[in-house]
């Protein structure tokens, strides 16, 4: 069964990183794309661009008025995420795991079920979470609870979902050479070493680029994984292949 991609798609976190990269490759394979941030620059090219917090009621009503303008809605892509809640267990903010938890998880969940009408037989949402909801990484409690739960979410949307018609399915990338990395490479003490201590958790010895999770992400959402769903597919280098990260204890 073809995938309907009469309708539009659309990104969440689409000003940088992988959600630029992914809202990229549907405008330049064609699509209609609605790309969602709270700071979208002018230069997104083939793109709608709409300016809204997707962890409030406001903001998720606005994505469902322009997404109304449209018609339907094929592809559904989540992938704005909060990651700036650093702390262990014992010293996360409640204030920072509250909004890391909103934006990572619950605002998936209602946005999605949200546009549920809008998204007819054989639409596909595509969750972005991470290896760190399959590995946990020390001092980062609050994005290692949220992208873990993500991934049993995605399994919890394919079967409540499959009787709409509709297939989901996640990604979960490994480190990537988005700004955010790249910025926290090039502020540490040993900028050479960061980047090599980056390359080293994967297999493959490399960071990976947005572009390779976008292509990946434009998989899911396609006709060719029509019978793929409740999947999550690690875009990790082999990071996530062995308990044993790259030959280092996780």
């Amino acid at each position: 069964m073809d995938t309907p991609f009469a309708g539009q798609v659309i990104v969440t976190g689409a000003a940088r990183g992988i959600g630029r990269a992914i809202a990229e490759l549907y405008a330049e394979r064609g699509h209609q794309v609605l790309s969602v941030d709270l700071n979208l620059p002018p230069t997104l090219k083939g793109q709608r661009r709409l300016k809204a917090d997707i962890s409030t009621a406001a903001g998720r009503n606005r994505i469902v008025r322009a997404a109304h303008e449209l018609g339907q809605v094929t592809v559904l892509v989540n992938n704005a995420a909060y990651q700036n809640a650093h702390g262990s267990v014992m010293n996360v903010s409640e204030r920072g795991w509250a909004r890391t938890l909103n934006v990572n998880l619950t605002a998936p969940l209602l946005l999605t079920r949200t546009l549920v009408p809008l998204m007819p037989h054989g639409s596909a949402v595509v969750n972005v979470a991470s290896v760190q909801g399959l590995l946990a990484e020390q001092n980062n409690a609050a994005y290692n609870a949220s992208k873990g739960g993500l991934v049993n979410l995605t399994r919890a949307m394919a079967l409540d979902l499959a009787p709409h018609g509709l297939r989901v399915n996640a990604v979960a990338p490994g480190a990537i050479s988005t700004e955010a990395v790249l910025e926290a490479i090039a502020s540490s003490e040993n900028p050479d070493q960061t980047r090599q201590d980056y390359e080293d958790l994967h297999a493959l010895r490399r960071l990976g680029t947005p572009r390779e999770v976008a292509q990946t992400v434009y998989f899911l959402g396609s006709a060719e994984a029509s019978f793929l769903t409740g999947t999550i597919i690690p875009v990790d280098g082999g990071m996530t292949a062995s308990f044993m990260m790259a030959g280092r204890p996780v």
